[in-house]
């Protein structure tokens, strides 16, 4: 374990956000049933680094347990944070990437959640509204 696994804070989901979180998590028509919360955070964060969302402050205490995180995702935080301030050094500092990425996921949470909220998934298939939210990211890349 290096220092900044040891020194990896918790997280901020936003004080709004957090209800609407466990609401995606619990709701058995949601792609993310069954799934722990921190799915939730790093789909958002990563829907709006592809839709190159503007990061958004999030308020609030640190109410996800950094122990949710576990290297895979860490690193991905921690590539994000790179691209985002185009300087490797970010990574030194556990607290500074983890808030660029609770931003990123602030900005991209309530347009996941919208969408997910307002289809219609008698006709979709769980799984399906995720794929569809990333293919059209993907689409506007091209």
């Amino acid at each position: 374990m290096d220092n900044d696994d040891i020194n990896f804070p918790d997280v901020r989901t936003g004080t709004k956000n957090t209800p609407k979180y466990l609401e995606l998590t619990e709701e058995e028509s949601s792609p993310f049933y069954g799934y722990d919360y921190g799915h939730v955070f790093l789909f958002s964060m990563a829907y709006a680094f592809a839709h190159k969302l503007v990061p958004k402050s999030v308020s609030g205490e640190r109410n996800m347990p950094a122990k949710r995180f576990h290297a895979p995702e860490r690193n991905m935080m921690r590539a994000l944070a790179v691209e985002h301030t185009d300087d490797l050094n970010v990574i030194k500092d556990s607290l500074e990437y983890v808030k660029i990425c609770e931003e990123y996921a602030n900005a991209g949470f309530q347009e996941v959640y919208g969408i997910i909220k307002n289809n219609n998934f008698e006709k979709t298939k769980r799984e399906d509204i995720l794929l569809n939210i990333i293919n059209n990211a993907v689409n506007e890349q091209d």
